[in-house]
């Protein structure tokens, strides 16, 4: 079985387990609408999985063009491992998941094209599996550091003293002071 069915089949089998729990009688209407946003979001990773799997060429870059404001579709949760509380057969899902994933193939295949990483790397924070090393993103470079401002030393200050105020044998303040009175 290649690749792109398995995975197929792993989605088909995650999406009836949403069904079953999407028919019961005793869900809030809230989750309800949650599992029907999540079998959209399934079907469409299986879709996508496919046409990549199938050799689709590379995005050709586009001039993004203007789009009417529209009010924002729901979010699923973020949460690692939310599915698993609503829908318990999802942990069996997981196994098949993290098993396709190990699969010399699979990780050859998500080698060669980082898409596949935008489909597969949701999908394991939903059930809370840890993306192999081949889905994990590269840490972000970090900031360059601003240049640092050059030291300047006090006007009053006498040429001879040590930079650390704290190597001083005696306070400026007092190192200042007008002679004692005799």
């Amino acid at each position: 079985m290649d690749l792109a069915a398995r995975f197929r089949a792993i989605i088909d089998g995650f999406c009836q387990a949403v069904a079953v729990r999407g028919a019961a009688r005793n869900l809030a209407p809230d989750t309800r609408a949650l599992l029907l946003l999540l079998w959209t979001r399934l079907r469409r990773a299986a879709a996508r999985f496919a046409v990549l799997a199938a050799g689709a060429p590379p995005p050709r870059p586009r001039a993004p063009k203007p789009r009417p404001a529209r009010p924002r579709a729901p979010d699923l949760p973020r949460r690692r491992g939310w599915v698993l509380a609503p829908i318990p057969e999802a942990a069996g899902i997981a196994g098949r998941l993290r098993a396709l994933l190990e699969d010399p193939a699979t990780i050859a295949l998500i080698g060669t094209d980082p898409r596949f990483g935008r489909i597969l790397r949701p999908l394991c924070r939903t059930l809370g599996l840890r993306p192999p090393p081949c889905l994990r993103r590269a840490p972000p470079a970090p900031k360059p550091r601003p240049p640092r401002r050059p030291r300047v030393r006090h006007p009053l200050a006498p040429a001879n003293d040590p930079p650390n105020r704290l190597e001083r044998a005696t306070p400026l303040w007092l190192a200042r002071a007008p002679p004692a009175r005799a």
